[in-house]
C-alpha cells in the first residue's frame, strides 16, 4: 500500500473526500484552532480525518490521479489499486494491522468490527500548514492595596457647615429679588397699556402700530418661507453612495506560482551564504538563496507545483536535521 498511502495523503491536502475503491471513503472535517485550559496548550487549525466504510465505489480521483504520476493507463492503475486492496483485506483477516502514512492504522476490534485510529502527524489544512501548538502560561496579576483615607473629618464637615449656611443667608435674599422683577415690570406694562387706551378713546390713531404689525407678520411669512424652501433638500446629495464591490475570489492552489522549501531567513547576507553551505554539505544540490522584503532566505528546493512541493517538504522534515524547513510561494 505504499504507493497509494502517498497518493491519499497527497489528495487529501486538495480534496475533501478520497475514496479508495473496494476499500472505503477518507473524509475531512474542518476543526477551528483549540486552547487545552488544565496545560494551557493552543493548537492551531486542522482538518481531521474519518473513515467511512459504505463509500467503496470508484468516483475516478484516485485512479486518474496514480495513472497520471506513474505515467500508466487508467486500466492498469485500476489494476494496481484493486491488488493492493486485496492485500490490505488479507493482512486484516490474519489480525495484522493495515497503516496508512500520515492518515491512519485499520485493525479489527474486540467484538469484530473495522476500527479506525487517524494519524496525528499530518495537518491537511492547507492554510495552516507549519504552524505548530505552543504553550502559553497564564499570566498571574497583583493587586495593589491602597490604604483608605477620608477626606473630611468630623472638624472639618463642621466648618463646612458654617460656611453654607453664612452663603445661603446671603443667597436667598438675593433671589428673592430676582425672582420679584419680572412681576414689577409687567405690573409697569400694564399701567402703560391704560394711559394708551385712553389715548385711543381720545380719537389719536394707532396707524404707525398696525403698519408696523403687518410688516413684522409679512416677515416672518419670508423666512417661514425661504425655511421650507432650504429645508427642501434632495436626501441623496447629503449622502454619499458607492457600488459595492464584489470581494469574492476564487482561490488556485498552484496556477502561477513558484514553492520554495525554506530552510532558514536573515538580516544578514553572510549568515544565509553560511547557512546554505551547510546545506549543500548535507547533500542538497539545488540550494540557492532569495532576497525577498529585506531578508535573504536560502532556498533547497523550488516547484511550480504545490503538491509536489508539499511532499518533498514532508519528506525532507522527516529527517530530525531538517525539521524547521518551510515552504514559500511567491
Amino acid at each position: 500500500m505504499q504507493d497509494t498511502n502517498k497518493y491519499i495523503s497527497g489528495l487529501l491536502f486538495i480534496h475533501d473526500c478520497v475514496i479508495l475503491p473496494g476499500f472505503g471513503g477518507f473524509v475531512c472535517n474542518y476543526q477551528s484552532a483549540g486552547h487545552n485550559e488544565e496545560n494551557h496548550t493552543f493548537t492551531p487549525p486542522k482538518k481531521d480525518v474519518i473513515f467511512n466504510r459504505h463509500l467503496t465505489y470508484n468516483d475516478g480521483l484516485l485512479i486518474n490521479y496514480l495513472a497520471k504520476n506513474q505515467g500508466v493507463s487508467y486500466t492498469q492503475a485500476e489494476e494496481i489499486v484493486r491488488d493492493e486492496v486485496q492485500k490490505a483485506w488479507l493482512k486484516l483477516d490474519k489480525g495484522e494491522n493495515v497503516y496508512f502514512e500520515g492518515v491512519g492504522t485499520f485493525c479489527y476490534d474486540n467484538k469484530n468490527q473495522l476500527s479506525f485510529t487517524p494519524s496525528d502527524t499530518e495537518n491537511f489544512l492547507t492554510d495552516s500548514y507549519g504552524l505548530g501548538s505552543f504553550r502559553f502560561p497564564p499570566l498571574s496579576y497583583q493587586k495593589k492595596t491602597v490604604d483608605f483615607v477620608p477626606q473630611y473629618n468630623r472638624d472639618t464637615m463642621n466648618h463646612g457647615f458654617k460656611q453654607t449656611l453664612k452663603w445661603t443667608a446671603v443667597v436667598l435674599p438675593l433671589a428673592g429679588i430676582i425672582a420679584l422683577l419680572p412681576y414689577y415690570n409687567k405690573h409697569k406694562q400694564q399701567q402703560a397699556g391704560i394711559n394708551i387706551t385712553a389715548i385711543v378713546d381720545s380719537g389719536i390713531t394707532v396707524k404707525e402700530s398696525i403698519e408696523n404689525t403687518h410688516s413684522a407678520a409679512a416677515i416672518d411669512a419670508k423666512i417661514h418661507t425661504e425655511g421650507d424652501f432650504k429645508m427642501d433638500t434632495d436626501k441623496r446629495t447629503a449622502l454619499f453612495y458607492s457600488p459595492q464591490k464584489n470581494t469574492t475570489e476564487k482561490r488556485q492552489f498552484s496556477e502561477g506560482k513558484t514553492f520554495y522549501i525554506i530552510g532558514g531567513s536573515y538580516k544578514d547576507k553572510t549568515n544565509a551564504e553560511e547557512n546554505s553551505e551547510t546545506y549543500i554539505n548535507s547533500g542538497f544540490e539545488t540550494v540557492e538563496i532569495l532576497e525577498v522584503d529585506d531578508l535573504y532566505r536560502v532556498s533547497l528546493a523550488k516547484y511550480n507545483d504545490k503538491l509536489t512541493a508539499l511532499h518533498e517538504l514532508r519528506r525532507i522534515r522527516g529527517n530530525e536535521d531538517f525539521k524547521n524547513v518551510w515552504l514559500y510561494s511567491k
